[in-house]
């Protein structure tokens, strides 16, 4: 099997080839990562969508590398993020669900732990301003550890909006009091998550795409679960359109954000000196694999993700098809970096060993404790080998699937390919067997009120909003 160190070595080495400019006497760059939360690769137009949902990221993306084949490590927002931020796997870091040995109990997210060395840790080390701005108060809170580093972290107030101009204006006031520190920039933006963003789009951007469907997102979304999930049915087609055209309108809010936030970097002259990576951390279910939403199953639906990098001084954009997931972000970054403090800061981000994989024990509570949670009562690991994805299941459910062949994973050829899945199987239950050790905290801390209100608004615990709602 290819190890992740001989791709990962191809994978930094075609950034080599970007023809950038060396940072030289001005230091290292400024980072800024703006991740867009729950926005699935293939709604993306510079990835192929067939409608405009994301200009304003298209015309960035021609003088940026776009990678096709990145793949989320987990298909929800805290092992994802906390694998962005330490370069490590969620069997690693142990931030995600966790069942008790002696009660069985399905614990909803383990924070990250203080031992875990961040990408914001190590830069505020080095003299980097470091400021988050999260828009997803659920799994981005405090208490799941993803603030270490960060002189700023600034979450969503309970009951205020969100959109991407909300988030852009607080990031922006943070800015302008650095001065001329060196900085790390974190926006998560969550207009593309429950409940979509479908405010109205300027009249040329809404000419160009459908308009999204009258009904609340929440309750429409509601309709979607209540067909595909509680009753097990194929949804009709109408159904599922309705739906997407609520969220490729949130998507279009979203670049509208994500564009007007680079104008006013540039405007501050902030980009000269710059790594910029948009991404996200996993996609959306319509419908497939008798799915809704994200967090539940490991299908590339929820785990193919954008990464779009723009290095300081590059001009001419390219598109790259090396493997690679989010758990590269640190040595992405880093790469840009002087080669002393590459050096120095290689020892906490090793770019090397294992492979590309991603993981999901279990899912949320709100899945679990309804009538068709038992299907979910199981731990998911994938392991991608060339053009195949093998996914390891603990109810013995196993699946091989030639993406090459089969994108939308149809055809399960675990039984045909026996040699294939049984060395992926073992490799799996190794990887697995060394996640073990890292069991992160025994349990989440309880939660507050608020927090519970978050969760509640962005439908993880089962209860929605009233439609008036701001959430």
């Amino acid at each position: 099997m290819e190890s992740k160190s001989v791709w990962r070595g191809v994978l930094l080495a075609s950034v080599a080839a970007v023809g950038c400019s060396d940072p030289g006497p001005e230091g290292p760059p400024n980072v800024v990562l703006l991740v867009m939360d729950t926005v699935r690769m293939d709604h993306v137009s510079c990835y192929g969508y067939e409608l405009p949902t994301t200009p304003g990221l298209d015309a960035f993306a021609e003088e940026a590398d776009r990678y096709t084949r990145f793949r989320a490590t987990a298909p929800w927002t805290l092992p994802s993020h906390a694998s962005m931020f330490t370069g490590q796997f969620p069997f690693q870091h142990a931030a995600q669900c966790r069942q008790d040995p002696q009660t069985g109990k399905v614990y909803d997210g383990l924070p990250l732990g203080e031992e875990h060395v961040t990408l914001a840790e190590a830069l505020q080390a080095e003299g980097f301003a470091t400021g988050a701005f999260v828009a997803n108060g659920a799994y981005l809170g405090r208490r799941y550890g993803l603030a270490q580093g960060f002189d700023t972290y600034v979450e969503r107030e309970k009951g205020a909006p969100s959109p991407g101009p909300v988030m852009n204006a607080k990031a922006l006031a943070w800015l302008d009091e650095q001065g001329e520190q060196p900085f790390f920039l974190f926006v998560n933006y969550i207009d593309a998550h429950r409940p979509y963003n479908v405010q109205s789009l300027p009249a040329e951007r809404a000419a160009s795409l459908p308009p999204p469907d009258p009904e609340h997102p929440v309750q429409l979304l509601n309709e979607l679960c209540e067909v595909v999930l509680e009753g097990g049915q194929t949804p009709a087609p109408e159904l599922v359109r309705r739906v997407i055209t609520q969220y490729d309108t949130a998507l279009a809010n979203l670049d509208l954000a994500i564009t007007a936030l680079l104008v006013e970097l540039e405007q501050r002259g902030r980009l000269e000196n710059t790594i910029i990576v948009v991404t996200s951390d996993h996609g959306e279910y319509f419908g497939e694999h008798d799915l809704v939403e994200h967090s539940k199953d490991v299908y590339e639906e929820a785990l193919r993700i954008p990464m779009i990098i723009k290095r300081p001084g590059q001009t001419a954009g390219r598109v790259l098809d090396e493997l690679g997931s989010l758990a590269d972000l640190p040595c992405l970054v880093l790469a840009e970096f002087p080669a002393e403090l590459q050096e120095r800061l290689g020892a906490e981000f090793p770019c090397g060993g294992g492979s590309t994989l991603a993981e999901l024990r279990y899912t949320r509570m709100k899945d679990l404790s309804r009538p068709y949670g038992k299907r979910f009562q199981r731990e998911r690991t994938v392991l991608y080998e060339g053009r195949h994805k093998f996914i390891r299941s603990t109810d013995g459910q196993h699946e091989l699937y030639d993406l090459r062949a089969d994108p939308r994973e149809a055809h399960n050829l675990f039984d045909a390919a026996d040699e294939l899945s049984q060395t992926l199987l073992q490799a799996c239950g190794r990887m697995r067997a060394q996640g073990e050790t890292a069991t992160g905290a025994s349990r989440p801390p309880e939660h507050t009120a608020e927090e519970l209100e978050s969760l509640r608004a962005l439908g993880y615990l089962g209860e929605e909003p009233d439609e008036d709602s701001d959430e």
